[in-house]
């Protein structure tokens, strides 16, 4: 699945132009379809009629769209194609959009709960991934597994765990160094459900990869909402890649 959430770059602007004085006054900002029992979307900041992000189904990202650098920017999500004047979906939390910062925000939780660990949320990671040598991508990793507290990555499934996630929390930003040249496994574990397995293709070097873990653990293998990989590289294209179930 390549991308489908279409951008409004520097559109966004219009309603704001008044803050905006020179390149380094906007944040660069992309959001992703992390949410796997909420509708397609469109994606607003609050205060700016042009939507940031429109037609966002689970599994998609948008490309980066510019905004001004403010404080307590909020997000809201429409259904697709509802008038920006009605009331929104979901508002989030006020976030500092900084200057010439790159981020990405990602639509994560439930929208059918109404509890507090695990209901619909946006979560805004900065992107700052470290320089990619020569024959590798570079990969990060983001819990966005709504019924689970924590997961362990297993990169290369040697029983080895790299990194224990806390729900909602991403891996750290200059991203794990991956073979350009042959498919790398992992194994997900989740207490109490069990391992999950997969496998990540040898992107193009020089890549700069998100991986979120999204879905439920608790689901079955034929439910659209189970465990699986969405990967979103450099240029918004994503993949949403079902993991294989434990026996």
């Amino acid at each position: 699945m390549l991308a489908a959430g279409t951008i409004m770059p520097l559109l966004a602007l219009g309603a704001c132009q008044e803050q905006v004085t020179t390149l380094d006054d906007i944040a660069a900002v992309r959001v992703v379809h992390s949410s796997p029992d909420a509708p397609a979307v469109d994606v607003y900041i609050e205060g700016i009629t042009i939507p940031l992000a429109v037609d966002l189904q689970y599994g998609d990202a948008s490309d980066f769209g510019f905004l001004p650098a403010v404080k307590g920017a909020i997000f809201e999500l429409r259904p697709t194609g509802a008038d920006p004047r009605s009331d929104p979906l979901f508002m989030s939390l006020g976030f500092t959009l900084a200057p010439s910062e790159i981020s990405t925000a990602t639509i994560g939780g439930l929208i059918a709960s109404d509890a507090e660990e695990d209901s619909l949320r946006i979560v805004l990671d900065p992107e700052d991934f470290d320089i990619v040598t020569g024959g590798t991508w570079r990969a990060r990793f983001s819990n966005m597994v709504s019924d689970v507290r924590t997961i362990s990555i297993d990169i290369g499934s040697d029983g080895t765990v790299e990194d224990v996630v806390e729900r909602f929390r991403p891996t750290d930003v200059e991203g794990i160094p991956l073979s350009s040249i042959e498919t790398t496994f992992l194994t997900i574990s989740v207490e109490g459900v069990g391992s999950f397995s997969g496998g990540m293709p040898p992107f193009e070097e020089g890549s700069e990869v998100f991986i979120f873990v999204t879905g439920l653990a608790s689901a079955p293998a034929t439910d659209p909402q189970r465990l699986s990989l969405l990967f979103m590289n450099q240029d918004s294209e994503t993949v949403l890649a079902p993991l294989d179930q434990p026996d």
